[in-house]
């Protein structure tokens, strides 16, 4: 998610792939200094819309308009579960997926339009690229799952929401939607960076985003290759259209960014639209850049990292990450262990859809083991496998409370209501029970 380039879409000089126009060609790939948009460019582009229309938000905007034009939520069909129309979004989102992220895969590895490699000594294997590809697929498959429970909801008013009619023909209605239309990716850098940041907490990373980190080297399928649980939270970013009422135009709009903006960022290689330096540096160091360069929290919390190499910018404790050696997943029993628990808490969160069984008699104990059991689970882990490392890792010099911008407390608390919070409320939506919700 890197802030807006040149022309229309993020382009420089009307290409796709060209360096973005800060990046001296001289240096070597990831060395220039990055200086991500301070507050006052950041909002002014944002209520601009420059922010929108002079980035790659824009691709993915184009794609949610015609996903919504014509693949349509047909929400007649959503009153009832049932495989035909589920099976049908899924086939939708795994094409869009799939041809947006092959493009980049094709374009990049295999036709090389561009030259600027990050790392030009390494290259993904294909056991690297099966194990994103799968994960990816997965991912796909649980944004279909999200998608299909907000249709649910809409379909039978547990949700409200603004139709297609009404939209149309309500002059406020239309001005309070394209207002959505501009904040969708303001709010995906607020949750971004509040639900990463969660995710690396060390009883959560250990079992849960390690597996994001398996690449030593990015590649676009590597973008969405999350353990199911980090797909959970990271789709949490639907979250608006949960406790106000939108048009569904907005959740797919929404999910549209979720579902691509990743293949980009992700890529490995530093000349096109959307190369994410900023990005890159996180997986190349760890410690830094949990956000976006396109909303500048992490200089506001300390964990802006500029480009490779010496950094004048990072203030946080580099070295105590990598001697812990970030990469490697600890424990593979507790990690295998982890990933069973999950499949049985998602086949019961299922199974508690059916107005019918037992489970759809406890909506709210249902909805808070979905959202918080995951956690719960991950903290019951790390303290039986005699983890060393502090349980706040990487976060454990900052002060449980104190300045906002200092405190693992405030960071926690803002992870838990941006990422985990969501989960609950959707739940409850679909199993009638949310009285937070739209």
């Amino acid at each position: 998610m890197s802030g807006p380039g040149g022309g229309v879409m993020g382009t420089v000089d009307g290409s796709f792939f060209k360096a973005p126009t800060w990046i001296d060609l001289k240096k070597q790939p990831g060395t220039t200094p990055q200086t991500p948009l301070g507050w006052s460019k950041w909002f002014w582009s944002a209520v601009s819309g420059r922010s929108l229309i002079y980035s790659p938000n824009a691709i993915w905007l184009s794609f949610a308009i015609m996903d919504y034009l014509f693949f349509p939520y047909d929400l007649n069909s959503a009153k009832t579960w049932s495989s035909d129309w589920l099976l049908w979004r899924f086939g939708v989102n795994y094409a869009i997926m799939m041809t947006y992220y092959g493009f980049w895969h094709g374009s990049l590895y295999h036709a090389k339009w561009a030259s600027r490699k990050y790392r030009p000594d390494l290259a993904p294997s294909s056991g690297n690229l099966a194990h994103n590809l799968w994960y990816t697929s997965l991912g796909t498959a649980q944004y279909t799952v999200w998608e299909a429970m907000f249709m649910y909801a809409y379909a039978n008013d547990k949700l409200g929401y603004v139709s297609d009619a009404e939209l149309l023909s309500s002059p406020k209605q239309m001005a309070l939607t394209l207002v959505w239309m501009a904040a969708v990716p303001v709010w995906r850098g607020m949750h971004f960076y509040f639900a990463h940041r969660f995710v690396h907490i060390r009883a959560i990373y250990k079992y849960v985003h390690s597996l994001h980190h398996r690449n030593g080297d990015i590649e676009p399928f590597a973008g969405l290759c999350m353990h199911p649980i980090e797909h959970l939270y990271y789709f949490s970013c639907l979250a608006p259209t949960i406790y106000f009422r939108c048009s569904p135009f907005i959740t797919m709009w929404n999910g549209m960014h979720l579902l691509l903006s990743p293949a980009c960022s992700h890529s490995g290689w530093e000349d096109h639209v959307q190369s994410d330096q900023f990005h890159y540096l996180h997986h190349a160091r760890f410690e830094c850049n949990y956000g976006s360069a396109s909303m500048p929290l992490d200089q506001w919390f300390g964990t802006f990292r500029d480009k490779m190499g010496e950094s004048k910018t990072y203030k946080g404790e580099g070295s105590d990450a990598t001697k812990a050696s970030p990469f490697k997943i600890q424990s593979s029993w507790a990690f295998s262990a982890y990933m069973a628990a999950t499949a049985v808490l998602f086949a019961a969160f299922g199974v508690a859809c059916d107005a019918g069984s037992m489970l759809a008699g406890h909506p709210h104990g249902m909805a808070a083991a979905l959202a918080f059991g995951p956690i719960l689970f991950g903290l019951a882990l790390y303290t039986a496998s005699g983890d060393k490392q502090s349980m706040r890792w990487l976060f454990q010099k900052e002060p449980i409370v104190g300045h906002l911008h200092q405190s693992f407390g405030f960071n926690a608390l803002c992870g838990l209501l941006f990422a985990v919070v969501p989960v609950y409320h959707l739940a409850l939506a679909v199993l009638g029970e949310c009285s937070a919700c739209a």
